[in-house]
């Protein structure tokens, strides 16, 4: 048998995982069959059990290329020249991802997925190293503090969560409201944001603190 390109063998997962997303959307991650992928994809059962062995294993792929896409954006907001430009950066980036079609219905599996990891142990491992990428924006905003773009008392951790919860909030909110207003939300979180970490809020937070 002739073996095909690396080239071909990435289209035809992709081709693969496309199908499962659309039969996990449609109709969950437990209401849906290995047979209905295959019928979904239009490929023998021999050509999708070539590549997935099972719906968790797609499961993993599908959860593997979101996380390449979130490292994606926290490395220009790492490797920007500052912390203002990098959260500008992904702002732009993100009203973009949000907008396709494809990346909704991949967010609204992702949902499906952090529902499914608080029961099964397989899939609570996968999703941890989506949560482990909140470690990189952490150390991120203490190198940020650290150069004086933000406030010394913001607690980088917290903003962190923050930042995440913003995101995962949206996600859930526009699986729920498909015609949310994208970039009124996006420039919303960024003033929100920036009120929190902007330097020049620091003295007026102390004084907000002293006894009155």
């Amino acid at each position: 048998m002739p073996k095909i390109s690396e080239e071909k063998r990435r289209m035809r997962q992709a081709e693969i995982l496309d199908a499962a997303t659309r039969c996990f959307v449609r109709d969950g991650f437990h209401r849906t069959s290995m047979e209905d992928i295959v019928r979904e994809s239009g490929l023998s059962p021999g050509a999708i059990y070539c590549y997935f062995k099972s719906k968790h294993d797609m499961v993993e792929a599908i959860s593997a290329e979101r996380h390449l896409r979130d490292q994606a954006l926290l490395a220009d907001l790492i490797l920007s020249p500052n912390l203002s430009e990098g959260l500008e950066r992904v702002a732009r980036a993100l009203s973009g991802l949000l907008r396709d079609p494809k990346e909704r219905q991949r967010r609204k599996v992702s949902i499906q997925f952090w529902a499914e990891s608080l029961h099964d142990p397989r899939i609570r491992k996968i999703a941890e190293r989506g949560i482990r990428q909140r470690d990189h924006l952490t150390e991120t905003l203490k190198q940020a503090r650290q150069r004086g773009e933000i406030p010394d008392y913001v607690d980088a951790d917290s903003v962190s969560r923050i930042m995440f919860a913003l995101l995962q909030g949206f996600i859930l909110q526009q699986a729920w409201e498909p015609d949310l207003d994208i970039p009124a939300y996006v420039a919303t979180a960024m003033t929100l944001l920036k009120s929190i970490l902007s330097p020049a809020g620091q003295n007026n937070a102390h004084r907000s603190r002293r006894p009155g």
